[in-house]
């Protein structure tokens, strides 16, 4: 039985500079694995100049829980481009129903850039972000 190593990756990931309009936009660890998607930013806060960014293989419109993820985020729902096709505030979960959400886009995206709350209105639909490693 071959062992996907990518898909058990647990080792952080690359640290990525992320960009809007040549200005740096934050500092992102990219999370490319499975295991790295899953544990997300549970138990990690995250300041405003910081991020992850989940990358898939494939366009889908991926969903986002929020399982012990200790603050409210900022999600950038981005296409193969880069482009930002949905954007949504991601509460944490508590013991009431009402938190209890999966977050999805409206648009299919291939990479989930989580951000500080604050910056939901720093980015708008259709605008481009690029990056590069740190």
């Amino acid at each position: 039985m071959r062992i996907n190593r990518k898909l058990f990756k647990l080792l952080p990931g690359d640290i990525l500079k992320v960009f809007l309009n040549d200005e740096l936009f934050v500092e992102a660890e990219r999370a490319d694995s499975f295991l790295e998607h899953l544990k997300g930013l549970m138990f990690n806060e995250i300041n405003k100049d910081e991020g992850l960014l989940l990358a898939f293989e494939k366009n889908r419109k991926w969903s986002i829980w929020m399982l012990f993820v200790p603050q409210d985020l900022a999600l950038f729902f981005l296409d193969d481009e880069g482009r930002v096709v949905d954007k949504k505030i991601a509460e944490k979960l508590t013991w009431n129903p009402k938190t209890w959400n999966v977050y999805k886009p409206a648009k299919r995206c291939k990479y989930v850039l989580e951000c500080h709350k604050e910056r939901i209105n720093d980015l708008e639909i259709n605008e481009r972000l690029e990056w590069k490693n740190g």
